[in-house]
């Protein structure tokens, strides 16, 4: 038949050969600018990478309280001073180089104050050619510190006094106190704004502040028009579909060599596996496959070589106390014995066979095991293995009585019930039922309650949950803050901080304090096992394991990688290549 087939698709590709008017013999030379023509056209081509997304950024700047967004979207259009490579490493990024302690560039005086002299590298520009200078930072400090604005978040620049541009490349930051953080800020810490464009609304500002902060609060720079100094600036925009890049040239880390970037918002995760299967998609991270999904990936590409599915450990996913009285509706969930009981009733390894089918991360605290002091740590923190008996035992001292049905409730009979929150997909939701069966099975029952995504991006409805809630959250010290008084969100903050649940304790806030304030290193995990040891005791959070993030990519997308727990997704995606 095959034979058949070629005899006839010969005789076809002679008669349509026969048909075509008779042309001149191609000379050598024309042969070779025929060839170089190819070769440039080949060249010219557009290389284009679509990322599937779970979440829609609700704005590009990190630092924005009003624009958050997802971290993979934001990597693209924006460049902060530092950068976190794929090995947990800081590298200089706007920066020409990181300030160096006990230095002309990193000076502590006898008080504790700093004073901080950063470089900025030769002729950056913003996305849309104006050069990005030192008075940038200037101008975004005063913006971040305006009175009565609200719009940022406020550290760190909460420790400092002041930042002066000396010249268009070298400013300094005066610090209040010993900050360890000032040559290694976080991606979103302390970044510049474009005075070019933002300078009239914060004027406007300053002149009538009532009026004046909703113009800058609902400024398109924030969204539709955002012109940041990332490897790729905003091209389009589709809500609820798509953010498209292009390739930016003045990047600090030089042009990427993929052209154009589009982020396509891909809520379904099913839907997401599909379109990497039907090569639709070119990339899918940031909660975008589940490691089910992974499962399906690498059965399909180890035979065909089509795609790579990376895993690693990824979000830090917990159950968090409410204790604001006027929110919280079992009381009884403010008596340490009482989260003592329900600690030792999670069945860890039930949770790691029915999420992971047993090849998770369980944790009892959001340190990863690769630490260099996670030895020590496990050591020193309080530990509550699965134990129904030491349960019960628990709730009889916090008076509580088991009934004929075998669940617990107050002497008077009320039952003892608390409602537990989760965020709305399979994954959150299959973790909150094997959670509801772990403690039903110690005699402890639970309201099953679904919060949506949106609704979770609320600050306010973020904070105000009944009973527990179950969040995620990104691992290692560096979110350490969780825990912190001063993060508390309320009214007057506008719900804004890290301790959702309103925990305090002045004993993990000194040893905060100590390790936020703390420049030798040692001296400094020192201090993270003392913060550990009391939420450990205390149980504001009951950890339960590292998420396994799933990165899918096709075979021709060369260059993601996965790392550090704590890095910045797509950090090295300037240096990614379509082959």
């Amino acid at each position: 038949m095959w034979k058949r087939l070629s005899v006839l698709s010969l005789v076809a590709a002679l008669a349509l050969t026969a048909c075509q008017p008779a042309t001149r013999p191609t000379t050598p030379d024309q042969s070779g600018q025929a060839a170089q023509a190819l070769r440039s056209a080949a060249q010219s081509e557009t290389r284009t990478i679509t990322i599937g997304v779970r979440y829609e950024a609700d704005g590009l700047a990190k630092k924005a309280t009003t624009a958050r967004g997802v971290n993979a979207t934001i990597r693209l259009f924006n460049a902060g001073l530092t950068l976190m490579d794929g090995k947990g490493a800081i590298q200089p990024y706007l920066l020409e180089s990181l300030p160096a302690l006990n230095s002309d560039t990193w000076r502590v005086a006898p008080d504790g104050k700093m004073e901080v002299t950063y470089r900025l590298r030769d002729r950056l520009t913003w996305h849309d050619g104006t050069p990005l200078v030192a008075e940038d930072f200037a101008f975004a400090y005063e913006a971040y510190t305006a009175p009565g604005l609200g719009l940022f978040v406020p550290r760190p620049q909460n420790f400092m006094e002041s930042v002066e541009a000396r010249d268009a490349r070298t400013f300094v930051i005066r610090w209040n106190r010993t900050y360890p953080g000032a040559a290694e800020f976080d991606a979103g810490d302390f970044e510049p704004l474009p005075r070019h464009i933002l300078g009239d609304a914060f004027r406007e500002f300053k002149r009538d502040p009532v009026a004046g902060q909703d113009a800058l609060r609902n400024h398109r720079y924030w969204t539709q028009e955002f012109v940041g100094a990332g490897p790729y600036k905003l091209d389009q925009w589709s809500p609820g579909t798509e953010i498209i890049g292009v390739a930016f040239d003045g990047h600090a880390l030089g042009r990427p060599k993929i052209d154009r970037v589009i982020v396509r918002i891909v809520s379904d995760e099913n839907a997401a596996l599909s379109s990497l299967l039907a090569e639709s998609l070119d990339l899918a991270t940031e909660f975008t496959l589940r490691y089910e999904h992974a499962q399906v990936l690498q059965n399909d590409w180890n035979t065909s070589k089509r795609g790579v599915a990376l895993l690693d450990k990824g979000s830090f996913n917990y159950v968090m106390t409410q204790f604001r009285p006027e929110y919280q509706k079992t009381p009884g969930l403010l008596d340490v014995r009482v989260r003592r009981a329900l600690a030792h009733a999670i069945d860890r390894q039930s949770l790691n066979e029915g999420l992971f089918d047993g090849q998770g991360f369980m944790v009892e605290s959001l340190i990863p095991s690769d630490e260099r002091y996670f030895a020590q740590l496990d050591r020193s923190i309080a530990h509550y293995p699965y134990d129904p008996r030491r349960t019960e035992q628990l709730m009889v001292e916090a008076g509580f009585v088991r009934g004929a049905s075998g669940s617990f409730a107050s002497p008077t009979g009320e039952r003892f019930q608390p409602e537990n929150w989760s965020i709305q997909g399979p994954l959150f939701e299959r973790e909150q039922a094997i959670l509801a069966e772990s403690w039903a099975r110690a005699g402890i029952e639970s309201t099953a309650r679904i919060q949506s995504p949106t609704l979770l991006r609320d600050n306010e409805a973020a904070v105000t949950f009944s009973g527990l809630s179950s969040r995620v959250l990104g691992g290692g010290e560096s979110n350490l803050s969780m825990f912190a008084s001063a993060q508390i969100g309320s009214p007057v903050n506008r719900w804004v901080g890290n301790n959702r649940g309103g925990w305090a304790s002045p004993e993990f806030d000194q040893a905060y304090e100590l390790f936020d304030t703390t420049l030798d290193r040692a001296e400094r995990d020192r201090h993270v096992i003392s913060m550990l040891q009391v939420t450990s005791d205390q149980l504001p959070v009951y950890p339960i394991y590292f998420n396994i993030e799933v990165l899918g990519h096709l075979s021709k997308v060369r260059g993601p990688a996965v790392g550090a727990i704590s890095r910045l997704p797509l950090w090295n995606i300037h240096e990614w290549e379509i082959k």
